[in-house]
């Protein structure tokens, strides 16, 4: 064998030159299959990712590929890795690959490729707090936990849901379509705590980045995902050092109630992150009932002090980072607000447009002009306010031009909720003080806020609950 045949290059070397394009010819496909079974765990996916990028050079390897492959499914999670890819890219050349193959393989990569999404990563990290977020599917038990998403049926039989899924000319909803870069899904599926992965709906732009309806399986318990890729500045290794500590923070106050679940997240290959799944946000929401506004504003500052207790400040509350699970619940039982996006906007700010991920006029003086100190817990207390205004009234403490919205903020009068709509008393003073200009004249902790709320009670009953 001479020294430039494949196999007696250095494997990393190998896996090189495949990525970059320096050579994707069929002989370097025996060679990276023998990488699949390696020690080095950056050899075994780098060479199942190498695989994927041969067999792109040549569809027409496929189907040899996919039973090479086939005869390797004991091997590992890198050899699942490779197939789910091919199930996903080349469905008709892996279904015509499998014609030889045992039965039991021969289900196996059928049902990955009926699936359209990658097969089971069993070496995972087991879920903590996780007994949030859960779906039950038409006809498929009662599900779990105190954050159950119920689907109803309508929603899966006609199209024009939530998700936004698409309808046939018959009327049935499209089969799970495949999303345009689906390079991505193999790879966050094997860094996810799921063993599978299932897009339900075609991507969907969010404040963050862009957003997948997903089903995600872990031992065999269903969960509502969305998997976000998020939005990142072209080689930022700051910015990426930095989201990743806010993120482990989102996910270490996942287990408070009112705070949407982090699930997971991960680097590669771009920074993603898989959440529970919410279809509408309070930004979507028309105006609330008296008594209701007093019930979603006490949940909402409830988190937020506990939040506070454990040493996180969300620093971007408006209504588009409150969600709700949407039209999934029954119209006569209340959909508890969730805190979305937990401190993203700490890590955002400084590299994009800030109003881009924070609605100007939500945002606390502190924002506009340094003079007003730093963003800190105190924030949230204005933003707290700004959003019990939208509660009470169903509009923005503030309105105009950006120019307008800021100098409404930084020398205008604080405005009353009484003014717009017909509110409880005490809501005026509440409000008031939440989104006083200077800090010492706000509350001096949310939990004053959260009691103050709280003491409003139901208009109605007089109840608190």
């Amino acid at each position: 064998m001479s020294s430039d045949a494949p196999g007696s290059r250095d494997p990393r070397q190998l896996i090189a030159d495949v990525i970059t394009g320096g050579d994707t010819g069929r002989g370097t496909i025996p060679p990276l299959l023998g990488l699949l079974d390696v020690g080095d765990r950056q050899v075994r996916l780098g060479a199942a990712t190498a695989l994927c990028l041969v067999a792109e050079e040549h569809p027409d390897a496929v189907p040899v590929l996919v039973r090479r492959l086939a005869d390797r499914l004991d091997e590992g999670p890198a050899t699942e890795l490779a197939l789910s890819y091919l199930a996903v890219s080349y469905p008709e050349a892996v279904a015509e690959g499998v014609g030889d193959l045992t039965d039991e393989k021969q289900a196996y990569i059928r049902r990955q490729t009926a699936v359209g999404r990658g097969n089971a990563i069993l070496d995972r990290s087991p879920l903590s707090n996780r007994d949030l977020g859960r779906t039950t599917l038409p006809d498929q038990g009662d599900g779990y936990g105190p954050r159950r998403v119920y689907t109803e049926d309508d929603e899966t039989d006609h199209g024009g849901g939530a998700g936004g899924q698409e309808q046939d000319l018959d009327g049935e909803p499209d089969a799970a379509p495949l999303v345009a870069d689906s390079d991505w899904l193999p790879i966050v599926e094997y860094e996810s705590p799921f063993d599978r992965l299932s897009i339900l709906a075609p991507r969907d732009s969010r404040r963050y980045g862009d957003s997948y309806r997903t089903l995600g399986i872990r031992d065999d318990d269903e969960y509502a995902l969305a998997i976000q890729l998020l939005d990142h500045p072209a080689g930022e290794t700051e910015f990426l050092a930095d989201l990743a500590s806010r993120l482990d923070e989102w996910e270490s106050v996942s287990d408070i109630e009112n705070v949407l679940a982090l699930y997971g997240w991960h680097r590669e290959p771009g920074p993603w992150i898989a959440t529970e799944y919410t279809a509408e946000t309070l930004e979507d929401r028309g105006e609330f009932e008296p008594a209701d506004a007093v019930w979603h504003a006490s949940q909402l500052a409830g988190a937020v002090t506990e939040l506070h207790e454990r040493g996180t400040v969300h620093g971007g509350i408006d209504p588009e980072n409150v969600a709700y699970y949407g039209n999934v619940l029954t119209e006569d039982e209340r959909q508890p607000p969730l805190l979305d996006n937990v401190g993203l906007l700490g890590v955002y700010r400084y590299h994009f447009d800030p109003a881009t991920y924070l609605d100007p006029r939500y945002a606390a003086p502190e924002y506009y002009d340094r003079r007003f100190g730093r963003v800190d817990h105190a924030t949230d207390i204005y933003q707290l306010g700004a959003v019990c205004f939208r509660l009470f009234t169903g509009r923005a403490p503030f309105t105009g031009s950006f120019s307008t919205i800021r100098d409404q903020v930084l020398d205008g009068d604080v405005p009353a909720p009484s003014e717009v709509a017909d509110v409880p008393e005490p809501v005026d003073d509440i409000v008031g003080k939440a989104l006083a200009r200077e800090k010492l004249a706000r509350y001096e902790t949310t939990s004053q806020l959260t009691q103050e709320l709280r003491a409003l009670g139901n208009p109605d009953t007089g109840s608190g609950d």
